[in-house]
């Protein structure tokens, strides 16, 4: 049985992908990830190498954000075997974006014999919101 007011799985997803694939314009995405907070820390290689408005990354990072927020809004809403399988569905969805992150160029101006490799954590910067007193 579930709850009146929690959401069906299948219906959070069909939303997202909705809104996934109405992806507003490059220039509103990039200042929507911006918003996001998301953090890029170099790992290994050349960051300069980066190109931030590459359309593809933005595109990629715009979703993995979506995705997060998405998340975070209903996952603790959901009963618990609706959780197991939102989190199935949303696993896989991210396994797909890091995917494609993972094949974004990062630099096609760059070419050389020599393989370009960038290693590099992306992460969101969360907010505890204590206030001090």
């Amino acid at each position: 049985m579930t709850k009146k007011n929690s959401k069906d799985v299948i219906e959070i997803f069909s939303n997202l992908k909705k809104a996934l694939g109405a992806k507003p314009p490059i220039e509103k995405m990039y200042d929507e990830i911006r918003m996001m907070r998301f953090k890029i820390k170099p790992i290994s290689g050349n960051i300069s190498l980066l190109q931030f408005k590459n359309q593809r990354l933005i595109e990629t990072l715009w979703s993995l954000g979506k995705l997060d927020e998405v998340f975070q809004r209903e996952y603790r809403k959901l009963s618990v075997d609706q959780k197991e399988v939102f989190f199935r569905l949303f696993d896989s969805l991210y396994q797909q974006f890091q995917d494609q992150l993972n094949k974004t160029d990062i630099n096609p101006e760059v070419k050389s014999n020599l393989p370009q490799v960038l290693e590099m954590e992306i992460f969101k910067e969360i907010s505890t919101k204590k206030k001090v007193n």
